[in-house]
């Protein structure tokens, strides 16, 4: 039986050996550039064709991230490191670009691709999509429940990859702009700020709630306890998140997960203990959840934001003048630990500890201790968020070579013959034949045991003697200094053949795209509320209703006016969602805008639009579609000026609230429950909005699906928009009165007078 792969995370090379020496199976990693984790270390080349070897040799696969959106300019340079990528053997890219992913399965079509987590990919008809294109792996949103997991993995031949343990993104990855919109960092572009780590208000009806809270700041996940759910489920791949983490945290929580997958299948084999646990919580943790994938509603605290490390006792009270906290230990505290006052949301290395007025390395369970601290600090826990002792152990675990492969030798050796030594190692076989000639013994003649004990000394070698076969003549004389150097020669045979192994055959092939007549001067508009769709239909021929359940309603205002209806559908969807859908839609409507790839297959023979969703951001994308497309809210007028040469219609985004983020959690039920509670009914009967610390405000909506949207704090509107020779798409979400909205769009006006806005990325 094939297991299940444990997938960890590599931000550096220290990091990919403590993932290995600790079980996984395969790494992923990113380059210097065009990766998703722009502020890891990450690897230059020759880290990178190094960490290939390592790994092939280890029986180890590497995967590259390059699961960013890239600007036309960039894939020059992109193209030639992706074929230096293939050149040293790499076994699979992960890829968000779906321009760059059919520029990949097109130019090297023997690399393996997988579809990244950005690609919001959540949904069994969208993995259809994908099958088609020939990619071999997806990874599933993060918001799968473990039912949807077997449902998909059921009826797809992908590879299916979630994510199992680690920092979790509150909002749909891959459509989340909020720290884009805010300060130009780029989730997308690998630059994410993560602006819902930050504390916010929540105001409703006008009324701000509360002080301060963490209400959008995820724990990490964790499904240690689940694993043979996952099993059982049919996926391929548990992925570990944490390029940015240390090489002891990767450690910790790999050898955890491989502990608990081997127990699983090796039923005979340990299971995982408090102990495991206890070293991944050393590490890092926000608290655990075990998130959508199992039902937890649980999937933020409120009241703080950080690493929570683990409990080590409470503050007894502080000294002004010596400037010490006291603290009533209920665990060990060793000096260098790092620890933090949950009160005030500070810490620090612990550099000295008193106990009883003298200074000791160690203080324990039930010890009165005194820290220098110059913050007072009078209550409240104390956490260790740094253990030495824990480090140190678990350094040991890949600072020493360990074994990965089984061989088994046979030698031979006759009178006036050269001597063969023979190994089978992982189906491979190997041979080495010296050029020294047997001759008989003069004295002592060397027996099978000590040919056997030289062969088996392979310490600091990845290799383990699993069996030796010796097959010699009488009274024969085998000097031990030649027969240590056929077990080396043999060695560095087995390495260079396993680090170097070649998986890439087909060569690398020309792609290029082609450009096409393109439609212009279209005016596209999206209306969430039967109210804006009257003004809207008094104005445009192309508008389509926020599909929702009061659609009917709005198809009725669209024969009313003897005109075409278009249908927006959702960012988000589960199967059981699109088959409601898609059910409850009139099979005479035609014209929709899609925003993901579950629909854009369902719907392929009606008149679509590609939407935002689909973050169309270059000219390859482009190019990929026959269909008009809106481009993504993230390009520039640079950008634009090249994507309209290759689609057959460049719609362009140029007023509206802007989605900065879609999630599954719910902000609201949050401050009132401490947890998501669904369909609570609260946002039906109040209006909400969040606000940041520098009292900006961020409106939210909730749609019959019970996902929050969080709209940015002022719409985009860029009055220049004629300047682009193309079509132009405007989207109204919480506007109430739009009729001189329009008036003053259609005349290039400033919207000054009514709201404020930005311009985006298009100035």
């Amino acid at each position: 039986m094939k297991r299940i792969e444990l997938l960890a995370p590599a931000g550096d090379f220290e990091s990919l050996k403590a993932a290995i020496a600790n079980g996984a199976n395969a790494i992923y990693l990113g380059g210097n550039a065009f990766s998703a984790r722009a502020f890891a270390k990450n690897f230059d080349r020759d880290e990178l064709e190094e960490a290939v070897k390592y790994a092939h040799l280890r029986g180890v696969k590497i995967h590259v991230t390059i699961n960013i959106l890239y600007k036309d300019e960039e894939f020059t340079h992109l193209f030639d490191y992706i074929d230096f990528l293939y050149k040293i053997q790499v076994d699979a890219l992960l890829i968000q670009d779906i321009g760059l992913l059919k520029a990949v399965r097109a130019r090297y079509p023997d690399f393996e691709v997988h579809v990244s987590t950005q690609m919001t990919v959540n949904t069994l008809e969208a993995l259809r999509y994908f099958e088609e294109l020939g990619v071999k792996r997806v990874v599933l949103s993060r918001e799968n429940t473990i039912e949807q997991m077997k449902y998909i993995c059921d009826h797809t031949s992908l590879e299916v990859e979630v994510f199992a343990h680690g920092a979790i993104c509150v909002a749909y990855s891959g459509q989340c702009l909020m720290s884009s919109m805010i300060g130009k960092r780029s989730g997308n572009r690998g630059a994410c700020a993560q602006p819902c780590r930050l504390p916010y208000r929540l105001e409703e009806d006008g009324k701000i709630l509360d002080e301060e809270q963490f209400l959008m700041s995820p724990r990490d996940l964790c499904t240690i306890e689940n694993v043979e759910e996952f099993i059982k489920a049919g996926i391929t791949s548990l992925k570990i998140e944490g390029r940015m983490k240390k090489p002891e945290y990767v450690a910790a929580v790999v050898h955890a997960y491989k502990k608990a997958i081997d127990h699983v299948y090796d039923h005979h084999l340990e299971d995982i203990d408090s102990d495991d646990i206890d070293n991944m919580k050393r590490m890092f943790n926000r608290h655990y959840t075990k998130g959508y994938a199992f039902h937890d509603h649980k999937i933020v605290d409120q009241d703080y934001s950080g690493n929570r490390g683990m409990h080590l006792g409470y503050v007894k009270g502080y000294s002004k003048k010596k400037k010490c906290v006291s603290i009533m230990l209920e665990d060990t505290l060793s000096q260098l630990d790092s620890i933090v006052f949950e009160a005030i949301d500070k810490g620090r290395p612990v550099n000295k500890i008193y106990k009883d007025g003298m200074l000791v390395n160690e203080a324990h369970k039930g010890d009165v201790v005194e820290i220098e601290f110059n913050t007072p600090v009078y209550e409240g826990a104390v956490n260790k968020t740094v253990s030495v002792k824990t480090i140190e152990a678990l350094r040991k675990t890949f600072m020493k070579e360990g074994k990965f492969r089984y061989v088994s030798f046979s030698f031979y050796a006759y009178l006036n013959s050269p001597m063969m030594l023979m190994a089978e190692c992982d189906g491979e076989h190997f041979e080495v034949i010296s050029e020294y000639t047997c001759e008989k013994a003069l004295h002592t003649p060397t027996d099978e045991m000590r040919i056997e004990k030289q062969l088996r000394k392979l310490g600091g070698t990845i290799y383990e003697v699993d069996s030796v076969s010796v097959d010699i003549a009488e009274e024969i004389n085998i000097p031990i200094s030649i027969l240590n150097k056929m077990r080396r020669e043999m060695v560095d045979k087995m390495n260079e053949h396993f680090s170097s192994r070649v998986i890439h055959h087909e060569g690398i092939k020309t792609y290029e795209v082609n450009k096409k007549e393109n439609v212009s001067g279209n005016f596209y508009v999206c209306v969430r509320t039967l109210s804006q769709l009257k003004c809207a239909l008094d104005y445009f021929d192309h508008v389509y209703y926020y599909y929702q359940s009061n659609l009917d309603e709005a198809l009725n205002l669209f024969d009313q006016y003897e005109k075409e209806a278009g249908i927006y559908l959702p960012r988000i969807t589960t199967d059981k969602e699109i088959k409601e859908i898609v059910q409850s839609i009139p099979a005479t409507i035609k014209h929709f805008i899609v925003n993901d790839y579950g629909f854009y297959r369902q719907y392929k023979d009606k008149d679509v639009i590609l939407g935002t969703g689909l973050n169309i951001f270059n000219h390859y994308s482009a190019s990929s579609f026959d269909e008009s497309l809106i481009v993504s809210y993230e390009t520039t007028s640079k950008q634009i000026e090249t994507i309209k040469d290759y689609a057959k219609e460049t719609i362009v985004p140029i007023y509206g609230y802007i989605e900065n983020m879609i999630s599954d959690h719910c902000v609201i039920s949050q401050r009132y429950f401490g947890k998501k509670v669904p369909h609570c009914s609260l946002c039906k009967k109040h209006s909400y909005r969040l606000i940041d610390r520098k009292d900006v405000a961020f409106s939210v909506f909730t749609d019959d699906a019970c996902r929050n949207h969080i709209l940015n704090a002022y719409p985009l509107y860029y009055s220049h928009y004629r300047k682009f020779n193309t079509s132009y798409f405007m989207m109204f979400t919480i506007e109430e009165d739009i009729q001189d909205i329009i008036e003053s769009i259609l005349k290039g006006q400033s919207l000054s007078k009514y709201i404020q806005t930005t311009t985006g990325y298009l100035s």
